[in-house]
């Protein structure tokens, strides 16, 4: 059975690395270090706001899944908020609604809790089951669209 949860740093972070790594090696839209996401974690839990923001989904006690908020605010004052692809393991990640799941709580926790009524997610084109899942949740693709550069 399928239970959502929220981050306890002194139990949870190895798993959680853990699904980072499989998540970065098979999933993940960008590229990260094990050490850098380790200090990003480390820097949520200092605040409680970003640490009760950090959802697990757990199956008979073993995390599948995690999800995380960021909050940023732009130069004309206003919060962002931005829901994060959730984690998860390749195998563990297919009809088992952990995603739909840890989304509809993070969105709960981003409206209920920290007062912000809208939300940004990234997602490629071609990745279908996130596009069909967003629809699921009356997600829509953004006017404000994002370009890049490397520098």
């Amino acid at each position: 059975m399928l239970i959502i949860d929220r981050y306890d740093p002194r139990k949870d972070k190895d798993e959680i690395i853990e699904i980072f790594e499989d998540f970065i090696e098979n999933k993940s839209y960008y590229f990260s270090h094990k050490q850098k996401f380790e200090t990003e974690l480390n820097k949520r839990v200092l605040d409680l706001k970003f640490r009760n923001s950090v959802i697990v989904a757990r199956d008979e006690g073993i995390i599948v899944g995690v999800g995380f908020v960021t909050v940023f605010v732009d130069i004309l004052g206003n919060e962002n908020c931005i829901i994060h692809q959730v984690m998860t393991r390749k195998p563990d990640s297919y009809k088992r609604s952990i995603e739909e799941r840890i989304i509809r709580e993070l969105m709960k926790y981003v409206k209920g809790t920290l007062k912000i009524n809208k939300v940004y997610f990234q997602c490629r084109d071609n990745d279908s089951a996130l596009r069909s899942l967003f629809l699921k949740l009356g997600v829509k693709k953004s006017k404000e669209v994002w370009y890049e550069t490397e520098l």
